[in-house]
């Protein structure tokens, strides 16, 4: 299904309202971002064998028990130890362009998805919301207020890394240009 700006027009208006002002944290190129989470097995019938691992931490600037510390280039944030929403309790996620030129990537969670972001958010205004994919923080914006309406938009660079950064979280993984296509696995 494709997702447009007009259908997620309302949703993002009231994100990037709740979302105002917050600062999404820098990424390190191949920087671990998360506790090992090799060897965790996602649903059956989820998504296919090779599709990213795609995760929320709830995550502040101290440090506090039971964290991990996560360096950035321009200082730390530290994430939970187990992700607070998955791959999962999404439904869709899209890459996005507001009237200004400005790049988003849209998610809307399902409706137990949805509650648990509210629920997550309501507990932690003033944290952030890290999204992790493959082990690398991808953003971390701030929680401005409870988001009660099961949807997520986040700033990115550019409309390339919006479109990248929505097809990994929909488990598309696309082979870089000029790669030749992964060999299908043999039939026992």
């Amino acid at each position: 299904m494709q997702l447009t700006l007009r259908k997620l027009a309302p949703a993002l208006v009231v994100m990037t309202l709740a979302l105002a002002g917050c600062k999404t944290a820098p990424t390190k190129p191949g920087a671990a971002a998360t506790p090992d989470t090799a060897g965790q097995q996602q649903p059956s019938g989820q998504q296919p064998a090779t599709a990213s691992i795609v995760e929320f931490y709830v995550a502040q600037a101290q440090p506090g028990a039971g964290l991990v510390e996560l360096s950035l280039p321009d200082g730390k944030i530290y994430l939970q130890q187990q992700p607070a929403l998955t791959r999962a309790d999404l439904t869709e996620a899209a890459a996005l362009v507001d009237r200004q030129g400005g790049n988003f990537v849209g998610l809307r969670f399902s409706e137990a998805g949805a509650r648990k972001l509210n629920e997550i958010s309501s507990q932690n205004v003033g944290n952030m919301l890290a999204l992790v994919i493959d082990r690398e923080l991808i953003a971390a914006p701030k929680i401005g207020e409870p988001l009660n309406r099961g949807v997520l938009a986040f700033g990115v660079p550019s409309a390339q890394a919006a479109s990248d950064i929505a097809a990994k979280i929909r488990g598309e993984n696309a082979p870089a240009p000029g790669a030749a296509p992964a060999p299908a696995p043999a039939k026992p």
